[in-house]
């Protein structure tokens, strides 16, 4: 919508504008925060209000009151005293949170505050498939591989018994395929392999060589071979072939099976010994090499409880050294290599509209209204097609965006002289075209619905002379291409 409410040329008064009594930069939301009930044996939620800081997770301020504890008195806490969230990843409806504690806790306590930080960041982030980390290490189901948790809504006592039954061998009840077993191994019949499924989160190489994403998948385990069976799907590659491909030779195999060592910490050093470079040869970018180990050892230490470093040989040879000095690669070597994909709005070549492009980007730089603009300054990618046009005038960088801060619901542009100059050629549709570019990047982050516009932290009526500027920008839902 081109807003014609003052007429062009017409001095705006930098006093129309005071930013002076916004007391923070971020927002406000409210969200559903959980805990324990011992009445109802469930997690109820209390409402809470979150003060989110400017590009930060809103997550992490829902996790921080979790780890607080409730404000009722009807509702137990479900973190113990002295724990703390040290970050949270978020890709694709897949969560890791990471946990800092010093002390211990029970098994089934642990699994109380894992379903309460899963309820939460469901909540929030709408995230369906949560891992839940301990000073850099999952603890899985009582040690033993489990799928990633989701939003639980019965009673705790209940979720327990069920995972209980389906994450421990140890069960005194046989299935009838066990019962069969047992009665063709006293016959003399070959045993038949035990086969498990369970959901796993698989990490592959994102398009383009910069990233890593999740995929959530069941996976089916044959007679307790998890590695094994996560080598193999991560062979197979991801479902969507568009946008992922797999960080692993089709022809992969083991030398020798898997060892184990146990640490001092109690955590567990993987060794995986391989016929030959599990990576592919011919990545299009030399930084895919190094993405596929952080698919790899993302993937295995998600899975397979208390691992904690990977070693990696090749034809008897170590294959990668992250760490130069020991040689063994850590979760903690790759963080940052998660990407997640965020909206942003370009020009379509063949009309007056904007077409909205995926761009995959860090997963963290996602909560950032800036890095987002950022983007668009960036412009089109080789990936996103011949009729996706740049909207932002030559002759700019970084530097012109002076800031972009988020005060509740509205996000500031401040641009800089210079991008209005340059931008004093545009035509009404370019400038109609610009200006929604970033409006409708910006009000497609969670809790954001209005963009203001300044230059050099003023008040401006226009930047071509077409397009008022002076109040702020609602999302324009009319100027989006329809595929």
């Amino acid at each position: 919508m081109i807003r014609e409410s003052r007429k062009t040329g017409q001095k705006v008064p930098a006093s129309v504008l005071d930013l002076s009594g916004l007391e923070y930069k971020g927002r406000i939301e409210k969200s559903a925060v959980y805990f324990y009930n011992e009445t109802s044996g469930t997690l109820t939620a209390e409402l809470r209000t979150l003060v989110i800081d400017q590009d930060s997770n809103p997550a992490k301020a829902a996790i921080e009151q979790l780890l607080a504890g409730p404000s009722s008195e009807s509702l137990k806490n479900v973190a113990p005293e002295g724990m703390m969230l040290d970050y949270i990843e978020f890709s694709k409806d897949a969560a890791n949170v990471y946990l800092l504690y010093d002390g211990t806790m029970q098994q089934k306590q642990a699994y109380t505050l894992e379903l309460a930080i899963a309820n939460t960041v469901t909540d929030i982030l709408g995230a369906s498939s949560i891992y839940v980390f301990y000073n850099g290490v999952r603890q899985g189901f009582m040690g033993y591989p489990s799928a990633p948790l989701r939003k639980q809504t019965g009673s705790i006592e209940e979720a327990w018994l069920n995972a209980y039954a389906r994450y421990v061998p140890e069960t005194q009840l046989l299935t009838d395929e066990e019962e069969q077993q047992e009665k063709d191994e006293e016959n003399g019949e070959p045993p038949r392999p035990k086969i498990t499924e369970i959901g796993t989160v698989l990490y592959f190489v994102a398009a383009g060589g910069s990233y890593i994403l999740p995929e959530v998948r069941s996976v089916r385990f044959t007679d307790g071979n998890y590695i094994e069976g996560i080598i193999e799907e991560l062979k197979k590659g991801p479902q969507d072939t568009a946008i992922m491909e797999s960080p692993f030779t089709a022809d992969l195999s083991f030398s020798q099976p898997p060892e184990y060592e146990l640490l001092s910490d109690q955590s567990i050093r993987l060794r995986l010994f391989f016929d030959s470079l599990p990576v592919k040869s011919d990545f299009a970018h030399p930084e895919e090499t190094e993405l596929s180990y952080a698919a790899l050892i993302y993937t295995l230490t998600s899975f397979i409880p208390s691992v904690s470093s990977l070693e990696v040989y090749a034809d008897g040879l170590p294959a990668m050294k992250m760490n130069a000095a020991d040689g063994f690669l850590i979760r903690n070597d790759f963080v940052g290599y998660i990407g997640s994909s965020a909206p942003l709005y370009f020009a379509d070549r063949n009309s007056d509209l904007l077409l909205e492009i995926p761009r995959t980007m860090e997963q963290q730089r996602i909560w950032s209204a800036k890095a987002r603009v950022f983007e668009l300054l960036r412009g089109p990618l080789s990936q996103d097609g011949d009729n996706v046009w740049p909207v932002i005038p030559a002759g700019v960088d970084e530097d012109d965006i002076l800031f972009v801060d988020v005060y509740n619901d509205t996000a500031y542009i401040n641009l800089s002289q210079r991008f209005k100059d340059a931008c004093k050629n545009l035509s009404a549709r370019n400038e109609m075209l610009l200006v929604y570019s970033m409006v409708n990047t910006l009000t497609a982050m969670k809790g954001l619905s209005k963009v203001q516009f300044l230059v050099e932290g003023e008040q401006t009526e226009t930047l071509s002379g077409h397009l008022c500027l002076t109040d702020p920008f609602l999302r324009n839902f009319g100027i989006i291409k329809q595929r």
